[in-house]
Formats: C-alpha cells, sequence, structure tokens
C-alpha cells in the first residue's frame, strides 16, 4: 500500500489516494447492498490517478477545500476528503452531501420534528446514470479475546466496537434511503441502489494474528501493546489523528517536529498510535501503546 501512495510528494494528495484505494475492512453484498471490495478501491484509484498526479503537483485546491473543516474529528476529515474524490473522479459526481431526514412529530401532543439519520451522500454513476446512496466511515480498532468476535474489537473510546459500527451500517445507515424513500422523492432524490465502505486499521496484540469475523483478508493491520519494551522497534514517532490515514514517507518523517507533536497530544495518559520506522526514516507499521490502566470491557 505505502509504495502505490508514494509516488506522491504532497501529505495531503496521499492522504487522498489511500482514502481511495486502501483496503476495506468489510466488502461483499449486506442487505442488498454493495459493500466495496478491494479491486473496487484500486479500479477507482488508476481511474482517478491522473486528477492525482496533477493535484501532487498543485495541491492548492485540496488545501482550500480542507480548511473548509470546522472540526477536528477524524470522520469528518475522512467524509472531506471523499467528498474531493467525488469531484475528480471520471465515475462518479457528487449530487448532494449530509441529507439529514427531518420529519415532524405525528403525535399532536409533541411539537417540532424528528431527525431519523443523515445520508452520508448521494452520487450519479456517470456510465449506467444510476442513482447511488453512499455511505461511508473510516475505523481503528484494537482486539481482544476472544479475537474471532467482531464485538471484542474496540476504539480507544471503548464503547465503540467493530461489530457495533458494521451492524449499524447494515441495520440502519445503509437502509435509510430504503425506508425513507418517499421523504427522498419528496426533495428530489430517486435512489437506484445503495452502497458502501469501511476502511480503517485492525490492532492485533503481540503474536496474535486471528481475525474478527466478516472481515476482508487484506485489511490493514497494526499492533498494541501496555508499553513500548513489549515490542521491538527501531524508532517511535507520536502521532495525532489526522496522520492515522497514509503512511508516513521518508521525508514527512525527517521533518517531523515531535516536540510540537507531543504538545498537541492528550496531556493526561491515554492510548497513542506511533510510526514505528527505520533508523532511515522508513515506516515499518503502526503501533498503539495503552496506559497501564487502561482495559477493556469485560463480555
Amino acid at each position: 500500500m505505502g509504495e502505490t501512495l508514494n509516488r506522491f510528494s504532497n501529505r495531503l494528495v496521499r492522504d487522498l489516494a489511500w482514502v481511495i484505494a486502501s483496503p476495506p475492512l468489510v466488502s461483499g453484498n449486506h442487505n442488498d447492498t454493495h459493500w466495496w471490495s478491494h479491486k473496487d478501491c484500486l479500479h477507482e484509484f488508476n481511474d482517478c490517478l491522473p486528477a492525482l498526479i496533477t493535484l501532487d503537483e498543485n495541491p492548492a485546491p485540496l488545501i482550500e477545500h480542507l480548511k473548509k473543516l470546522t472540526s477536528g474529528r477524524l470522520g469528518l476529515r475522512f467524509e472531506s476528503f471523499i467528498a474531493y474524490w467525488l469531484t475528480i473522479s471520471p465515475n462518479f459526481e457528487l449530487l448532494a452531501k449530509n441529507i439529514q431526514i427531518i420529519e415532524p412529530f405525528v403525535s399532536p401532543h409533541k411539537k417540532g420534528s424528528h431527525t431519523h439519520g443523515e445520508l452520508d451522500f448521494i452520487v450519479r454513476d456517470i456510465h449506467t446514470n444510476k442513482t447511488i446512496h453512499l455511505e461511508v466511515a473510516v475505523k481503528f480498532y484494537l482486539g481482544t479475546e476472544p479475537y474471532e468476535d467482531p464485538f471484542r474489537w474496540f476504539g480507544t473510546n471503548t464503547k465503540d466496537q467493530l461489530g457495533k459500527k458494521v451492524e449499524h451500517l447494515k441495520t440502519h445507515q445503509t437502509q435509510l434511503s430504503n425506508n425513507f424513500a418517499n421523504y427522498l422523492k419528496k426533495n428530489g432524490y430517486l435512489i437506484d441502489n445503495k452502497q458502501c465502505f469501511l476502511k480503517g486499521r485492525l490492532f492485533y496484540p503481540q503474536n496474535i494474528d486471528t481475525a474478527p469475523r466478516g472481515i476482508t483478508e487484506n485489511h490493514l493491520r497494526g499492533r498494541w501493546a501496555h508499553s513500548p519494551t513489549a515490542i521491538e522497534s527501531e524508532h517511535l514517532f507520536p502521532l495525532d489523528k489526522n496522520d492515522w490515514l497514509a503512511e508516513l514517507n521518508t521525508d514527512d518523517l525527517q521533518k517531523r517536529d515531535i516536540e510540537t507533536i507531543l504538545l498537541k497530544l492528550p496531556k493526561n495518559e491515554k492510548a497513542l498510535c506511533y510510526v514505528n520506522a527505520t533508523q532511515g526514516f522508513k515506516e515499518i507499521e503502526r503501533i498503539f501503546y495503552l496506559p497501564k490502566d487502561f482495559h477493556f470491557p469485560q463480555e
């Protein structure tokens, strides 16, 4: 993956390319929704490659686009990259994003309205002229026993679980365009099909390689440990969340101002992600180190 993306010198363009090309955590057909495969992602990446090369030579449009973000949340940054990708894709046209489904309360005893949910994107397939409801997410999970159980993979906020996220996407998010088809029709959107992709990385304990059920074989992997001494490492670089997407290249690592990054990171002891790199500044892997008092929820 790193070799594919390291052709881009600009860090933000590399992140954009990662958003398009990286392997998804889940693929297949679920509840009448097509979940993108890695083959789908690479096909789209190759079709976008000329635009990405041009953007790497002059990244100003992407920089300006990202300046519009009003939140530092990684999920919103990920969605912003996708919105930009849809403007350069030769295969899709962006029709709408963040479409809230809001209806007034039916009961006369309740005033106001209720928000049922939000569709991430509505896009048009340029080749088929079909209108697509597209749901997206990026997630990073750490696994604990039993590793086969997707509900035993947690975010650093342990209320966030891989199994719970996948089920929510399958049963709620991707079904909004079915359940509220008339509402969308009134607002000018006739949905022909539904698609979804979930990108990210799974972090395994030392000497464990058992993946959770339902996860693609070629998903991106990292490791986690409670102490830096638990994993042999050459050169550790702390990351803030904006660095969690594409791999860092040699120039990125050589230019890292580690003291500034550490000042930006939480002062309280917290799970933090690092790049393990060679002395020659080549990224080897991603590692989460957990504080001693970090505990996964009991089953």
